[in-house]
């Protein structure tokens, strides 16, 4: 149980489980799959800051502080740095919970969405 009320707060964006399909021949989970799922997440989240669809415009650099294993439960949080007229930069964090229960940061990394209208074209938020 968790005593501090902000982390007990704090939920997911987006959680999953990591399954073979998405590992390679040595079944560890593919850069690839971690990267399409944090997308999502951060998609997710800052559709709703912006009220509406987005587009990703950038994405830094990242690197796997652990490997992501078949069966464990990958949790992207969002949180938002920078709230502009039209775009919207996240901070994006990734934990995989164990089989044992044992949490462990895998990655994080800062996205940029910009707000976008029906024809695709950037729009205020």
């Amino acid at each position: 149980m968790q005593n501090n009320p902000i982390e007990a707060a704090r939920q997911p964006v987006l959680r999953l489980r990591a399954e073979p399909r998405s590992t390679n021949a040595h079944g560890r989970v593919q850069a690839g799959w971690l990267l399409h799922q944090i997308d999502l997440a951060g998609a997710t989240f800052a559709e709703r800051t912006a009220k509406g669809a987005v587009t990703t415009v950038a994405v830094n650099a990242f690197q796997f502080a652990q490997p992501i294993h078949v069966g464990d439960v990958v949790s992207i949080y969002a949180s938002c740095l920078r709230l502009g007229q039209k775009s919207v930069t996240l901070k994006l964090e990734v934990e995989a919970e164990r089989m044992s229960g044992e949490v462990v940061a895998i990655t994080d990394l800062i996205a940029t969405y910009v707000a976008i209208d029906a024809d695709g074209q950037s729009r205020l938020i």
